[in-house]
């Protein structure tokens, strides 16, 4: 498996191509950093959101070296490589975790390329607790299996966790104030539809413009091998200090995807694309061949739009998904834990579409929107 490239040489690489504006050019270099210029790209995401989220898309979706089969955004610190399970420091941004022998001898008998990267799709859980169910054109085999999911992080993200020490939940119990990550964090949740290894059913999801991926997930003592299809990507960056909260998906995820209905029905997104991303997504799919299935579903920046949700990731509470609002109580008290913003109401529970007042949160410490540090373990 290859070693992470360090984020100066895959800076360096990304800009020998430009993702393309409406009307000018994008450089790709340093882009993780903004350029070096802050202040600029915030008037540049002023002028149109979904403009800068799409050249972000392109960006991270360049090769991650010459001639390489994996894509820039790939080669980000994994979340579970972050928080570890013993609760100990992680290993250095640049250096991952080792593959299990036994899913490269799994793999190397089945084909694959061992020196390319291998995602670990161990979650299928939604936020709610839910999973979101394959079906419609999938194989009879995955009929009714989820769809899994994963977490990356960028370099100045993870920096910033181990500065902190925040890794394990002893970390965060000892905070003394809230956390103020860098403008130059950023956070990915890919979504990813479960191939196995089934060339025909590959072929198919790869006609229909989905990215295919080497994947592997634990079952019991066993590991799982095969391919997976990108069906959704959360991207998200500090370029302000409610952060930004973009979101794309294959235009093709109904097919694939069910709704947990009786029968189950065609997942698809009620909150978008969005009236702005809508042109932004005609001209970008038009110059951008490999990525012309995949669509902007909206841009959220503090409370505008109200909602926004990716169909792979919130799909059964579209109707109450709200980046900002969500990620916004992400906080850790040492008395009660972590703040939960499932919120009781008629005998159910709903979840916030706007900001919480100050007063829900005292005796907890904020983190900063980043709801991922609920992932970190005790270190005994």
């Amino acid at each position: 498996m290859r070693r992470a490239l360090s984020i100066t040489v895959l800076s360096a690489l990304a800009g020998l191509a430009q993702a393309q504006g409406a009307n000018t050019a994008f450089d790709c270099t340093d882009f993780l950093q903004f350029g070096g210029n802050i202040d600029k790209t915030r008037t540049t995401f002023t002028q149109s959101p979904e403009t800068l989220a799409w050249n972000w898309f392109v960006c991270l979706n360049q090769p991650a070296a010459a001639q390489s089969p994996d894509r820039a955004w790939e080669t980000m610190k994994p979340s579970d490589q972050v928080y570890l399970a013993n609760g100990t420091q992680p290993l250095p941004y640049a250096q991952r975790t080792p593959v299990p022998a036994a899913v490269l001898t799994q793999a190397q008998a089945m084909g694959m390329n061992v020196n390319r990267l291998f995602h670990n799709l161990n979650a299928t859980q939604q936020v709610d607790g839910l999973i979101l169910e394959m079906g419609g054109q999938v194989p009879h085999a995955q009929q009714g299996q989820a769809v899994r999911f994963q977490l990356l992080m960028g370099p100045d993200t993870f920096n910033y966790i181990v500065q902190q020490k925040v890794y394990n939940v002893n970390g965060q119990a000892a905070l003394t104030s809230d956390l103020n990550f860098p403008s130059s964090a950023w956070e990915l949740k890919a979504a990813w539809l479960w191939i196995g290894n089934n060339p025909t059913y590959q072929q198919q999801l790869a006609n229909d413009g989905y990215y295919i991926a080497q994947t592997y997930y634990q079952q019991g003592s066993e590991y799982v091998v095969g391919y997976a299809a990108l069906s959704g990507l959360h991207v998200i960056n500090k370029l302000n200090p409610d952060w930004v909260w973009t979101t794309f998906e294959n235009r093709n995820n109904s097919k694939y995807t069910v709704t947990n209905a009786i029968p189950p029905t065609p997942m698809t997104n009620s909150t978008g694309p969005t009236a702005a991303a809508q042109p932004v997504n005609t001209s970008f799919q038009a110059s951008n061949p490999t990525l012309a299935q995949y669509e902007l579903i909206g841009v959220q920046s503090n409370t505008t739009p109200t909602l926004l949700a990716n169909s792979q990731l919130e799909s059964a509470f579209q109707n109450q998904s709200s980046c900002f609002a969500c990620h916004g109580t992400a906080a850790y008290s040492p008395t009660k834990g972590y703040f939960n913003f499932a919120l009781k109401q008629d005998g159910g529970i709903v979840y916030p579409t706007a900001a919480l007042p100050a007063s829900d949160f005292v005796g907890y410490h904020k983190l900063d929107f980043v709801w991922s540090l609920k992932r970190a373990q005790w270190q005994r």
